[in-house]
């Protein structure tokens, strides 16, 4: 009987492929943990050994003497710009300027899911003095609900030319427009309010609208890391190694930013290991229910 039932059901067998299936999706995860790690690992020992320089005469010096070219180099300094920007909103003075403006509105949405289900409790009694306790499960009386969302409708981004300056000298930054979002800082924010209903028997409620503007002002200070070549006109550049070695322009510092990437490779060496036991605990367990 224990037998038949086992067949009838799947046995051991299905149960076992589940931990299988599982084991192998942990050690998966593991094994890509693992190579996170050692790729966090490897940029921060490559950021250890770029060549500091504190002022940006001295790079251009060291330039001079070694072919205008060096593989890594890194150092630090404010940003100006010759033509700079007022921002519209802010009034700051700033090197790039993004405006956006985003819709906010309520949307009405089923959510049979989230439905909440409760049990009324009703006493009654019969004419002979007997005492009854009815129970029923009733549902919420209302499954929609009001979600609120947004959308950007409008973005506009104007950048005047701008370089780094440290006093002794100006370097300017061959940079990847990808990387222009973590050097803006939220400069203002407005909202304007719209309370309105609009189309689909009032599905959707207008709140209003949000103005941001986002700014990289003058004077802020930036840490560069890259490739260091000085041009026919003499002007100093930091680009992307050719190499495809490590380059950052951040508002931390060099030891900042070596000491995220260590945390980084730490947690993921952790992650990996916690993966990797999980893992092979469930293919030994997979592996026993699937002999039984």
């Amino acid at each position: 009987m224990y037998g038949q039932h086992r067949d009838g059901n799947g046995g051991g067998g299905g149960s076992g492929a589940g931990f299988l299936w599982g084991g192998l999706a942990c050690c998966c995860a593991g094994a890509g943990c693992y190579l996170a790690g050692r790729s966090y690992a490897r940029s921060a020992n490559e950021l250890r050994s770029a060549r500091r320089f504190s002022r940006i005469s001295d790079l251009s010096m060291t330039l001079a003497a070694s072919s205008a070219y060096l593989p890594l180099v890194t150092l630090s300094g404010k940003v100006g710009s010759d033509t700079s920007i007022i921002g519209e909103q802010s009034g700051q003075e700033a090197a790039i300027v993004v405006n956006d403006v985003t819709q906010i509105f309520l949307k009405k949405e089923k959510n049979r899911k989230d439905v909440k289900e409760y049990i009324v409790v009703k006493k009654t009694k019969e004419k002979d003095g007997t005492e009854h306790l009815f129970l029923k499960n009733k549902e919420n009386d209302d499954p929609e609900q009001w979600i609120r969302c947004s959308e950007e409708i409008f973005s506009k981004k104007k950048e005047a030319p701008w370089y780094l300056d440290d006093g002794t000298g100006r370097l300017e930054i061959v940079r990847d427009r990808s990387t222009d979002g973590s050097l803006l800082c939220l400069a203002s924010e407005d909202f304007e309010k719209q309370p309105r209903s609009c189309g689909c028997e009032c599905s959707i409620k207008l709140l209003g609208l949000r103005r941001t503007e986002w700014i990289l002002p003058i004077g802020d200070k930036l840490t560069v890391v890259g490739e260091a070549v000085k041009d026919e006109s003499g002007k100093i550049l930091i680009k992307r190694p050719t190499n495809g070695g490590p380059f950052h322009v951040t508002r931390n510092s060099i030891d900042k930013v070596v000491s995220n990437l260590g945390s980084d490779a730490r947690w993921c060496k952790i992650w990996a290991a916690t993966f990797a036991a999980s893992g092979a605990l469930l293919l030994g367990i997979g592996g026993y229910a699937t002999m039984c």
